[in-house]
Parts: structure tokens; C-alpha cells; sequence
């Protein structure tokens, strides 16, 4: 029922997971430097991204601002967000994370950061969206499992 005083049992927020990625990429690429493919043009890449995590992360927001339900998945939801960025995408505020990611790599020209992103992604989903998906499931039924089937988990 909307309102679940437990939520998903999320402890580590995601934002921490791609921090540790980003470190991890940046100390392998210590040991073995690896550049990115966009040379002299790696911070305007940098910035076309931000500005893309920017505008879409902040609709968003919104979205969760307009339902009344927060944002933090540790904390229990209030209400199915299947508006806005959540019409293309079940997790668009975590693929902003992952381009986050890849916005780091390009600005400092670490490929490694780029690569690392794919654990961020593998742990992500296993650890994160699979109790959120089984907790929404749970919370709101027959609706999670309707928006399930309209919408992709990624894109």
C-alpha cells in the first residue's frame, strides 16, 4: 500500500556506487593510463553531457516534486511516478548517474572511468533497482506491473 514505512531496503545510495567506480577507474588508470577517443575535444563533451544530466535529471525532479513522494530510494514511495522521463525510461535518474560517469571520463580523459562504469551498472541493477522493482511491485501491484510492461528499465 502507498505509504510502506520500510521502503525498498536500499542502504547504499547509488550516487555512492558510481563515486567508487569513478575512483577505482581513476586509480587504474594510475597504473595504466588509457586516453579517451575525443582528444582536444574531451571537455565540451564533458559539458554537452552535464548539460544533458542537468535538464533531464531536473524533469525528473520535478516529477517526484509534483507526486510528492521523495526521491531517496531508502526512504518509502508514496506514489508511482510514471510521468515526464518515466514515460521512456523506468530509471532515467540513474542513467543520468551512469552519464555522469562518462561525463567524468571525458573531462578528465580517463577511459578507465568510462569502462569501470559497466560494474557501476552490474552492481546497480543487482543491488538496487531489483529490490526497488520487487518493493514497487509489491507497493502498487497490478499498476507497477502494467508500467513494467509499457516501459523499458533502461531506454
Amino acid at each position: 500500500m502507498p505509504g510502506d514505512r520500510h521502503g525498498p531496503g536500499v542502504r547504499i545510495h547509488p550516487p555512492i556506487i558510481f563515486a567508487a567506480s569513478i575512483l577505482a577507474g581513476y586509480g587504474i588508470n594510475v597504473l595504466w593510463p588509457l586516453a579517451m577517443p575525443f582528444g582536444r575535444y574531451g571537455k565540451a563533451v564533458a559539458i554537452a553531457l552535464l548539460v544533458t544530466v542537468l535538464v533531464i535529471a531536473g524533469f525528473c525532479l520535478r516529477e517526484f516534486y509534483r507526486a510528492k513522494t521523495d526521491v531517496r530510494p531508502d526512504r518509502p514511495d508514496t506514489a508511482l511516478i510514471t510521468t515526464g522521463p518515466y514515460t521512456l525510461s523506468r530509471n532515467p535518474l540513474y542513467l543520468m548517474l551512469i552519464i555522469v560517469q562518462l561525463m567524468v571520463a571525458a573531462w578528465m580523459n580517463m577511459a578507465w572511468i568510462a569502462l569501470t562504469s559497466v560494474a557501476s551498472v552490474i552492481i546497480m541493477t543487482r543491488y538496487a533497482i531489483a529490490r526497488e522493482e520487487r518493493y514497487l511491485e509489491q507497493l502498487f501491484g497490478q499498476d507497477y506491473r502494467d508500467y513494467k510492461a509499457r516501459v523499458r528499465r533502461w531506454f
